[in-house]
């Protein structure tokens, strides 16, 4: 077990003493669609995955391509028949709707993936050993061996530190910065060109 005392404090974990530095902060909702934005990119860089994706898209098109194709070419021989204008319009608006319904799915769904006081968005303090990430709050307590990280990325706003392919611990720079900017980049150097 580990004994610390007040906001910058020295630990003992059995043995020399371990210099730490607190930092705390909040995530957002912002923080957790760029993570999502983060994950898809690197997911996108797995070797044959864009491949399979793109193939699958396109020949999704090919089918809607011929199907508007073989329509084109029933309307031009039966236009006279009734309600053909009708069902001209219902057709154009099944494939409106097909494009634009995946976002607004994607936008409903992201309102309801995070509970307003669950632990993404609970005010977090973060230290940092030689060893370890610690990460407390009101949820949680976790302490997260610098080897347990598989990969890091990054953004304009924050470090990601994967602990799966999608699941990880998401720090603001600035409360890097503002602490442990060094300490960071050392414990994490062999991680910056992870899958």
């Amino acid at each position: 077990s580990m004994a610390c005392i007040g906001r910058a404090r020295r630990c003992r974990r059995g043995g020399p003493e371990v210099a730490m530095a607190s930092e705390s902060f909040t995530l957002t909702a912002a923080d957790y669609e760029r993570l999502q934005k983060v994950v898809l990119r690197r997911l996108g860089r797995k070797p044959g995955l864009s491949a399979i994706m793109f193939w699958m898209r396109a020949s999704t098109w090919i089918v809607v391509g011929l199907t508007v194709a073989a329509y084109v070419h029933f309307m031009r021989d039966y236009s006279e028949l009734p309600h053909m204008w009708f069902v001209t319009c219902l057709v154009v608006l099944v494939f409106v709707l097909m494009i634009v319904l995946p976002g607004i799915s994607q936008a409903v769904w992201r309102r309801h993936l995070l509970a307003p006081d669950g632990a993404f968005l609970a005010p977090q303090t973060i230290d940092v050993t030689d060893s370890a990430l610690l990460i407390e709050s009101s949820t949680a307590r976790s302490e997260l061996l610098w080897g347990a990280f598989l990969a890091r990325d990054e953004d304009d706003v924050n470090h990601y530190l994967f602990l799966d392919a999608t699941h990880a611990v998401v720090l603001p720079r600035a409360v890097v910065a503002a602490s442990f900017a060094d300490r960071f980049e050392r414990f994490t150097a062999h991680l910056k060109n992870g899958p």
